[in-house]
């Protein structure tokens, strides 16, 4: 197997934390300096799982009560495996109608010397089958202070999933996103055009959406909808890019691709099969069983971590040599 996981979650709710003792998972990392940061989804205890009305997205009928409202916390590591919960949410919900109802799933990448964020911004409870879902973007330098921006995805679409490629590319910035089912790639000006796209910008993206398709479901695993996980890492073979992949029983595994270095529109190579699934007792079962959401990766050495939520519970932790899977992604070149 191209990787192995940790036998237990690497973090998992904390008691001692009102914010972060329901649940810690979907975690995005960045390493530097020795150091592994790492933003994380988290929610308080006391909600419960509820049946809906209506069905979202890959059709699956369950959600929970309207307490179940996310924070984004933020730990660190100096090894990659062992980590430490600041005591603070890095961020929490608050009266601006887009973050209402939590920020969710974090990716990071840096770009110059500022750290961007991007989350899924709720305005309208999780799990509801109404529309309510945005791409958030933040800032910081230091991991201490923070800028939110705000929405910088459409403004009337329902978007997530989104990542930014960690450096300038022919002198733009790159963001992968998902309008179900697909990966689409838009790309801006500036740090300053991402924070504040002009309404316009978005409306030509949507009205010619199918010219921006980077990747469409293709496998059987994968056949329900397909979201960008980790912040593109950037290889001498190219961007290597590890997402997630939803099939009709609404399980979620990990694939892998690799995109061309200078046009990453254009796919090298592709999984055929998942590299990793629902396995472990804490990835089968929690609040929504039989899922593995990879997040979070950072190259330590020549080793690959790759940080997921599991079970929308817990984060869980695996590895892998860079060489290997690089060497296994050759082997499925276009």
């Amino acid at each position: 197997m191209l990787f192995k996981k940790s036998r237990q979650p690497i973090l998992s709710p904390n008691s001692t934390l009102s914010w972060a003792n329901g649940a810690v998972f979907n975690p995005g990392a960045w390493y530097e300096n020795g150091k592994v940061h790492m933003l994380f989804r988290a929610i308080p205890s006391g909600y419960h799982r509820i049946k809906l009305n209506g069905k979202i997205e890959a059709g699956s009928d369950y959600g929970f009560t309207e307490d179940y409202i996310s924070y984004i916390g933020y730990a660190s590591s100096t090894d990659g495996i062992h980590f430490t919960m600041a005591s603070e949410p890095f961020i929490k919900p608050d009266s601006e109608p887009f973050n209402t109802f939590g920020a969710e799933d974090p990716r990071i990448s840096k770009i110059d010397d500022t750290f961007l964020v991007t989350y899924t911004a709720l305005s309208r409870p999780a799990f509801d089958p109404n529309d309510g879902v945005r791409i958030g973007l933040a800032t910081t330098k230091d991991f201490k202070s923070i800028d939110c921006h705000g929405i910088s995805g459409p403004p009337n679409k329902r978007d997530k999933d989104a990542v930014i490629f960690p450096k300038k590319i022919n002198g733009k910035i790159g963001m992968i996103h998902r309008i179900i089912p697909d990966m689409q790639l838009i790309w801006f000006d500036s740090i300053e055009q991402l924070c504040n796209p002009p309404a316009s910008k978005w409306e030509e993206h949507i009205d010619r959406i199918d010219e921006h398709i980077l990747m469409k479901p293709k496998y059987d695993w994968e056949c329900k909808k397909i979201g960008a996980g980790p912040t593109p890492i950037e290889t001498e073979h190219g961007w290597l890019i590890i997402y997630h992949g939803v099939n009709e029983h609404h399980e979620y595994r990990m694939g892998l691709a690799l995109l061309d270095l200078d046009n990453p529109e254009k796919v090298i190579a592709r999984s055929p099969e998942p590299v990793m699934e629902p396995t472990l007792d804490f990835e089968l079962e929690g609040d929504v069983p039989n899922v593995v959401f990879p997040e979070g990766a950072v190259v330590i050495g020549e080793t690959l971590h790759v940080y997921y939520g599991a079970a929308d519970l817990v984060i869980g932790h695996a590895h892998a040599s860079m060489s290997e899977v690089l060497d296994w992604m050759l082997k499925h070149k276009n």
